[in-house]
């Protein structure tokens, strides 16, 4: 399944029978390790493949729009069905998306399904603003509606600085293929130095992504990196992972009592370390 095309109807089974599902992976404050929000990554339990094969596909088929309208959807009854969980999310568009008008319908639904009390972010990938006339006007709206808007990914090779000049955006994340390399390799040592450099001379703020050690944790503080999200804190998990926890715990498990709920977002101050990863 993973080597050739998934024909169509196999994603219209999917969408038609409810198949997809919501993991959410904590991203926290590095400094105190507080939760600060979440991202929202589209699973297919009754598929042999992850996302990393079946969203290309549904891009080279013409459904990326409906899969990204099923993460609006799961996100919004996962977000009634435990309300306290979730208070701030980031979910991924694609670029059809970012260059559909109607996409600002459809994160304002979402938005008004928590009654405004939801914080939203939206990542992009770099190669997403290649055409910036096309995505500007919908980067626009969704930033007048208080949703922020990110570059995910970013230093995989696609981003030009005129995207980044012509396009008010609040952030990017450092893809993980740097964060994993930071003290095992100078050049991308280097690179997310001057990715750095480049985030807080155009005001935007940064988010380290793919962090699995606390080597790597403080290398990327050091480089002042406040925001990060990887193993090293938290799997993806379902949103019945989260109803019942008081704070994350090592590895995505936990054995705090169910209530009062954690609140993705908004949890207390960790310590230093409290997210150590525990051994397999």
């Amino acid at each position: 399944m993973a080597t050739s095309p998934m024909p169509e109807t196999l994603f219209r089974h999917a969408l038609d029978h409810d198949e997809f599902r919501l993991a959410y992976q904590p991203i926290v404050d590095l400094r105190t390790r507080r939760q600060i929000g979440v991202e929202a990554l589209i699973r297919w339990p009754g598929a042999d493949v992850g996302p990393d094969i079946f969203i290309p596909i549904a891009e080279q088929i013409g459904l990326i729009r409906e899969i990204t309208q099923r993460v609006c959807d799961l996100a919004a009854r996962d977000c009634r069905a435990v309300p306290t969980a979730i208070s701030q999310l980031s979910i991924n568009l694609s670029a059809a998306d970012i260059q559909a008008a109607d996409t600002v319908d459809m994160l304002r639904a979402l938005q008004d399904t928590t009654g405004g009390r939801l914080r939203l972010s939206v990542e992009l990938t770099e190669r997403s603003l290649l055409d910036p006339e096309r995505c500007g006007p919908v980067i626009k709206a969704l930033r007048a509606m208080d949703i922020q808007v990110v570059i995910d990914d970013f230093g995989t090779g696609y981003a030009n600085l005129q995207a980044l000049l012509m396009l008010e955006l609040d952030g990017i994340k450092i893809d993980r293929s740097l964060s994993q390399r930071i003290g095992t390799s100078p050049a991308a040592s280097l690179v997310i130095h001057h990715l750095c450099a480049l985030a807080r001379a155009l005001g935007l703020s940064i988010v380290a992504e793919g962090v699995e050690t606390e080597t790597q944790a403080g290398l990327l503080y050091g480089q002042g990196i406040r925001r990060a999200q990887g193993w090293l804190f938290g799997h993806p998990q379902p949103i019945e992972h989260w109803a019942g926890m008081r704070r994350p715990a090592h590895s995505g498990r936990s054995t705090a009592p169910a209530d009062p709920p954690f609140r993705i977002g908004g949890g207390a101050d960790m310590p230093p370390g409290a997210f150590r990863r525990a051994a397999p």
